[in-house]
Parts: structure tokens; sequence; C-alpha cells
């Protein structure tokens, strides 16, 4: 089976595709590199909190 050649609409239409692509798994980092540093504001304010609940007042 032989594949046909692509022309420069196409190709252009695959580099556009793969830089929309790219924009938004990028996105999708900042994102979640967003909510890691979030949860672990409040994962480690929860371990203090529990931390001056465990000492003798």
């Amino acid at each position: 089976m032989t594949q046909k050649e692509l022309d420069d609409k196409e190709l252009l239409e695959i580099l556009e595709l793969a830089k929309d692509t790219e924009q938004k798994a990028r996105e999708m980092c900042q994102m979640s590199s967003a909510n890691t540093a979030k949860y672990q504001k409040w994962s480690e304010a929860k371990a203090k909190e529990a931390e001056k609940q465990k000492q003798p007042q």
C-alpha cells in the first residue's frame, strides 16, 4: 500500500494542528503545576495544624 505525498496545504494544516496541540499541552501542564503548588500549600498547612494539635497545651 502506497501513501500519497502531502501537498503544502496539507503539511501546513498538520503543522497548525501540531502547534495547537503543543499549546494545549503547555496550558494543561501550567494548570497542573498551579494545582500542585496550591495543594502542596494546603497540605503543609494541614500538617502544621495537626502538629499543633498533637502538642500538649
